[in-house]
């Protein structure tokens, strides 16, 4: 079997049916691929959805567990895989048809452990057909996955890539259980790992975006563990930072690309702090003293990693400096709780 494709599934029955159809109407034959739905204990019908699909096709499998979260749940699809590749795909998003044929060619052509593709965002769920013309004759360009990082913009998220699984299981890592942000930890803790991975400007993923995504939530108890989990990945990635091989010729280049999604966290985790209505000032100062310590703390625009070109200026002239100034940060948090949120 080529390839696994793992969907956590949990209250999407309003997006699992096209999901799983964009995945029937691929270039593949039903025994070269397997679609594995863990169902994380839904509330609504969209296990029944799946349930139904799998009856109707033998590739479907849907397995049942009670809520354990989206870092579990792909952990065990992992394992339950039999495909040569995986891939991490989530249920409110689909694939453009007949794609996923010319993907596996290129990885198993170029022996590849990693391969990323491009995506396209929509809102009205229409765009079925890849922009791609000639996929058959795109470049390939193959790297270690420390070159792969300097020389590319890569992005978080795990469906942007399809793995290698045996590659995948050899290499130990998993996601981590219990923590938001999941995917920036793993995907980069995967390639540098890695000594085969390639980025194709072949045009496959379908990005939906949704109300309530983990994202947007504005849950006070959501906003605390998302805090915490910012901390915990800038952690993470100060420890692969301090495991780099200095001697590698990309070094210099993914410390800095590493320092800016650093920052990006810091810039975040400030943000929440200001939506939060409750958050401790007495458990923000350990967390200003840690980031200190790590030393992503103040924020230093020309790191980089915030906003764009027009929105930088912006948030240098007005919540950077407050951000940078604990007396001034905590003034202003004061102040917006004493008029209201």
């Amino acid at each position: 079997m080529k390839l696994s494709i793992i969907i956590p599934l949990y209250n999407k029955e309003k997006y699992i049916d096209r999901c799983l159809k964009s995945l029937l109407a691929q270039d593949l034959s039903s025994n070269e691929y397997e679609i594995i739905i863990i169902d994380d204990g839904s509330k609504d019908s969209g296990g029944l959805i799946a349930q139904d699909y799998s009856e109707q096709y033998s590739n479907i499998h849907v397995f049942l567990q009670e809520n354990r979260g989206v870092s579990a749940t792909r952990n065990r699809g992992i394992e339950i895989a039999r495909g040569k590749y995986v891939y991490l795909m989530d249920a409110d998003d689909y694939l453009a048809r007949t794609t996923l044929g010319n993907l596996l060619n290129i990885c198993e052509s170029n022996n590849l452990e990693i391969l990323g593709f491009n995506t396209t965002y929509t809102e009205n769920g229409n765009l079925t057909r890849s922009s791609t013309e000639d996929p058959k004759n795109l470049s390939v360009k193959v790297a270690d996955g420390v070159r792969f990082i300097g020389e590319s913009s890569y992005r978080n998220e795990a469906w942007w890539y399809v793995i290698e699984r045996e590659f995948l299981l050899n290499s130990g890592i998993k996601f981590i259980e219990g923590r938001l942000l999941e995917d920036a930890i793993f995907t980069a803790s995967l390639f540098l790992k890695s000594k085969r991975i390639a980025k194709v400007d072949y045009d496959i993923h379908r990005f939906v975006k949704v109300q309530n995504s983990i994202q947007t939530s504005t849950n006070t108890k959501h906003l605390h563990k998302f805090i915490h989990d910012l901390v915990f990945a800038i952690e993470e990635i100060d420890g692969m930072i301090n495991n780099l091989d200095s001697s590698h010729e990309y070094y210099q280049k993914v410390v800095r690309d590493f320092r800016k999604k650093q920052q990006s966290f810091v810039f975040t985790l400030f943000i929440k702090v200001f939506r939060h209505p409750f958050f401790s000032l007495k458990e923000l100062g350990k967390i200003l003293k840690k980031l200190k310590g790590l030393n992503v703390y103040p924020i230093n625009l020309e790191t980089g990693g915030i906003g764009n070109k027009k929105s930088r200026f912006i948030y240098s002239m007005t919540f950077v400096p407050v951000f940078n100034s604990r007396n001034l940060l905590f003034l202003c948090l004061n102040i917006k709780r004493l008029v209201g949120h």
